[in-house]
């Protein structure tokens, strides 16, 4: 049976992602439970942490008594890196970012080449080994990977005071949310440049290796001159299938979430044990394609937060998320306007521009049924191509008026080219036959004129020779009724 005791350092770094003090309380009493120690444990670490500023100026043995032995020892053990501190040849200049785990500095290395770099170093007092085992995945699985689209790692290694850390390339880029929305992208542009996504996640499927924490923070958006270049960072909670990243490849509880929960995949939330594959990028990857042609998640964040901690687990396996199309319907008029403008749309037409084969598309990929998503992130990728190209994609249903239509949109410049020319032959034809029509028309009339000529003409002779076959006579012909003539003929 595995082990399904809240980890403190679960706890911990699921609590201080939660902003509000409140909801954070509360997070970590339902977490802790009954367990009153783990309780205190993580709070004393939460304080900790929301005293960082001041961390080394003030005392730390509250701080060490409330961890683990092996979480204290680590903790004394080390220094807390800062701007100015340098760590083998790379000098530490100003801090980039935070997570749950570990910061980010912006770092200059001088030998052998000089180049500003990103050095990703674990906190102080995040030493567990659960924590020590993940990163060190993180740092393997980006080693294994080699594709434009991922930060490239450059070194690792262990600082003087036991705190593991990488270098990676420095992203100088926005997430991918942010970029859209700053440089107003349409649909197309922004399906364009969310296709680079499916091909750096293909590749890390390739090699083995699930990210399990895809997100607008952890998919940047660098410019390299006026072409934008997608980069997948973090592969903090990455997971190797089928082979071991290290000797110590940590093993997630089933009552551990190790993602963002506006992102998480059903079976990432659930208790029971399915293995998470590949799957589960594919979902994280439908609800950021959700929010990049939207600017909103299926499940609201404040709602999420809300539930709890089991609430949030039922909503992301069993509530079923709305439609693109719907969820943008039911936003505020002032807000729909923002979002339309940012994608050059009209705020009236963007249920109508979302309805139809983008819905069909999400909502594959974000199906609660695994079984039911893209096979792959390339399977995925394909049918955004062919929404692109106006072919038929496979999230659609097959039907006849739907493959018409598309060959319409598909070939609407031939198509009109055709119809333009069958126009103006019908034109022709049509001209044609009405000339041929009053031609005969023509014919007719004169035919019946003449056949009306002769037989005038042909009475005319009857009365003349109706006359004179009787010499001296004074009757009359008259035609068809006359004696006379009856007898001549």
């Amino acid at each position: 049976m595995p082990n399904t005791k809240p980890s403190l350092d679960t706890v911990f770094c699921e609590a201080i992602s939660i902003g509000d003090p409140v909801a954070r309380a509360e997070f970590t009493r339902q977490s802790c439970g009954s367990n009153a120690e783990l309780y205190q444990r993580v709070e004393a670490l939460v304080a900790a942490h929301f005293r960082a500023g001041s961390f080394m100026d003030q005392p730390v043995c509250a701080i060490v008594q409330s961890l683990t032995p092996f979480a204290a020892g680590f903790l004394t053990a080390s220094s807390t890196p800062n701007a100015g501190s340098t760590i083998g040849p790379y000098k530490l200049r100003e801090l980039l970012g935070e997570g749950g785990m570990g910061s980010v500095f912006v770092a200059e290395q001088e030998k052998p080449v000089r180049r500003k770099v990103a050095l990703k170093i674990i906190k102080p007092g995040m030493g567990s080994r659960e924590v020590i085992s993940r990163f060190e995945s993180e740092r393997q699985a980006l080693a294994l990977m080699n594709h434009p689209n991922i930060a490239r790692v450059l070194d690792a290694g262990t600082t003087d005071g036991g705190l593991p850390y990488f270098v990676m390339e420095l992203v100088k880029g926005t997430p991918i949310t942010d970029h859209c929305d700053t440089h107003t992208l349409g649909t197309r542009d922004r399906l364009e440049l969310f296709l680079q996504v499916c091909q750096a996640v293909q590749h890390a499927h390739q090699k083995g290796i699930i990210h399990r924490d895809l997100k607008p923070s952890n998919i940047l958006v660098a410019m390299n001159d006026a072409t934008p270049v997608i980069k997948v960072i973090d592969f903090g909670v990455a997971k190797a299938i089928g082979q071991q990243l290290t000797d110590r490849t940590i093993y997630t509880g089933f009552s551990q979430m190790v993602c963002t929960p506006l992102y998480m995949s059903p079976e990432q939330a659930g208790h029971s044990n399915v293995d998470i594959d590949t799957r589960s990028d594919i979902y994280s990857l439908g609800v950021l394609l959700y929010e990049v042609l939207t600017g909103l998640t299926p499940f609201d964040s404040s709602t999420l937060k809300q539930a709890g901690p089991d609430g949030m687990r039922r909503i992301i396996r069993e509530i079923e998320p709305m439609r693109p199309s719907t969820r943008i319907s039911t936003v505020q008029d002032a807000d729909l306007s923002k979002i339309a403008d940012r994608r050059q749309l009209d705020p009236l037409k963007m249920c109508q521009h979302l309805r139809g084969e983008l819905d069909w598309i999400v909502m594959k990929a974000i199906e609660k049924d695994r079984d039911r998503r893209y096979d792959s992130a390339a399977a995925f990728a394909e049918d955004i191509r062919r929404f692109l190209c106006d072919t038929p994609v496979s999230a659609g249903p097959p039907s006849t008026s739907y493959r018409v239509k598309k060959f319409i949109k598909r070939n609407r410049f031939a198509l009109t080219s055709w119809a333009t020319t069958l126009l103006a032959l019908l034109f022709v034809i049509a001209s044609i036959f009405v000339y041929a029509w009053n031609a005969r028309e023509s014919n007719r009339q004169l035919t019946l004129a003449l056949k009306r000529a002769e037989a005038s003409e042909g009475r005319r002779r009857q009365r003349v020779n109706c006359l004179s076959g009787i010499p001296g006579t004074l009757n009359v012909c008259k035609g068809s009724s006359c004696t006379t003539c009856r007898i001549m003929n």
